[in-house]
């Protein structure tokens, strides 16, 4: 144990000293992002049911089946009281009292049970993350930000940038609602993208990151008991917003598709991951106005000063990116591909290599499914094959915090604006 803590230590200074103090901003911000443990550790969705007799005061948790005995059990022993009161002497009567104290503890019950209902209600949430294809532009982002500002009810939570990529991640929650199309969570996602689209010009932007668009992703999840059918539907919402509103192609995948498509899998249509300049970056607009792959949602043509947006519905991802200290672009790639499941790696991970930085590329990957491989597992098998190509390596960082960091932020701003 001591061992492994002093390994990531001399990694974590190893890293910091490669830094320059002429680094960029983004690359140091990275690094000192700290880490949190496996994001295999789920969080609770709520409390488990209870047999009737473990906890008999709290209806609310008992399990269905015994909610429904004890209701019956309520209305035959009324109906029996009240049948043997009309019919009979003092103890009928004495029955059907013991009839009324039973059937006023089973309304008491389901008071509770609709309170309750409504109380999980409002603790059901929503996460969207958005990502836009800009960091350096300050004015640009403070105009999304302040987009945001407008529908209070879906605060951002988090926000990364990285001057390298030239790219920022904006984490934003609400309360899941009744109707998809007035759900706050739409609401203020739309607002945000309209205002990039006026801010930012996507044949001025360059970066090490790829990207098909202004607003290049968008991802909703379901956080604390939610449905991915509900967040799918709020996903299609906005999908339709902004096809029809904005006049921007707009594509779906996930749970928000009719055939759950794959996000890789469009991107690969579109030539998402293959740079069109020097030095492994992605400069300007897409190359053609013409779409290889017909929108879900939209114009089936690229506005070039846009570009297209691509909008869906997972359970949570985990992004978590290793620097490696080489310019040996393809080297760092056979590495990427080998800790992918895609390449025969770990499984659930999409990994590529992206230029990040002078004299560092970056192994960065999506963790679909945490419980199956985490950023441990990530940084132990990027370790071992740069150890083969005999390259030194840095210690890894999230991009984002974890569902619980996230839930409880969103609900300490709640009790802020309370007060």
């Amino acid at each position: 144990m001591a061992t492994s803590i002093a390994a990531m230590t001399a990694r974590r200074a190893a890293t910091l000293a490669r830094l320059s103090p002429s680094s960029s901003s983004a690359s140091r911000a990275a690094v000192l992002v700290p880490r949190r443990g496996l994001a295999g550790s789920a969080d609770p969705h709520g409390p488990p049911k209870v047999n009737i007799w473990e906890d008999p005061m709290s209806p609310s948790k008992w399990k269905e089946e015994h909610f429904v005995i004890a209701s019956l059990t309520g209305w035959f022993t009324l109906f029996y009281g009240a049948y043997k009161a009309f019919s009979g002497g003092k103890k009928d009567k004495a029955e059907f009292d013991l009839s009324c104290i039973v059937m006023l503890f089973y309304g008491s019950t389901m008071v509770c049970v609709k309170i309750r209902g409504k109380e999980m209600l409002k603790q059901m949430l929503a996460c969207c993350k958005v990502y836009v294809s800009e960091s350096r532009n300050k004015a640009a982002l403070e105009a999304i930000e302040m987009a945001a500002k407008l529908i209070p009810e879906a605060p951002i939570i988090n926000k990364f940038e990285d001057a390298s990529y030239n790219r920022v991640g904006y984490t934003l929650v609400s309360q899941i609602g009744q109707d998809p199309d007035s759900s706050p969570l739409k609401n203020a996602v739309f607002e945000m993208v309209k205002a990039a689209f006026e801010a930012i010009d996507l044949g001025l932007h360059c970066g090490s990151h790829p990207r098909l668009g202004v607003v290049d992703h968008i991802c909703f999840h379901p956080l604390n008991g939610s449905s991915l059918d509900c967040v799918a539907g709020t996903a299609k919402s906005l999908a339709a917003d902004v096809g029809a509103g904005l006049q921007v192609a707009t594509f779906l995948y996930g749970a928000a598709h009719g055939e759950g498509r794959s996000l890789d899998t469009i991107r690969r249509e579109l030539g998402y991951f293959k740079p069109n300049a020097e030095g492994n970056q992605w400069v300007g607009s897409l190359q053609s106005e013409a779409l290889q792959l017909k929108p879900d949602e939209g114009p089936p043509r690229v506005v070039m000063r846009k570009g297209v947006v691509v909008i869906g519905a997972t359970e949570w991802v985990d992004n978590y990116n290793v620097p490696i200290f080489s310019t040996d672009m393809a080297a760092v790639r056979r590495i990427a591909k080998r800790v992918s499941g895609r390449g025969g790696g770990l499984p659930s991970v999409q990994s590529m290599a992206l230029a990040h930085g002078k004299g560092m590329i970056e192994v960065a990957c999506n963790l679909l499914d945490t419980s199956k491989a985490g950023g441990e597992d990530v940084q132990q098998a990027v370790e071992r094959l740069a150890r083969e190509e005999g390259m030194e390596v840095g210690e890894g960082y999230y991009t984002d915090l974890s569902q619980s960091k996230i839930i409880e932020s969103y609900f300490k701003l709640g009790e802020v604006a309370s007060k």
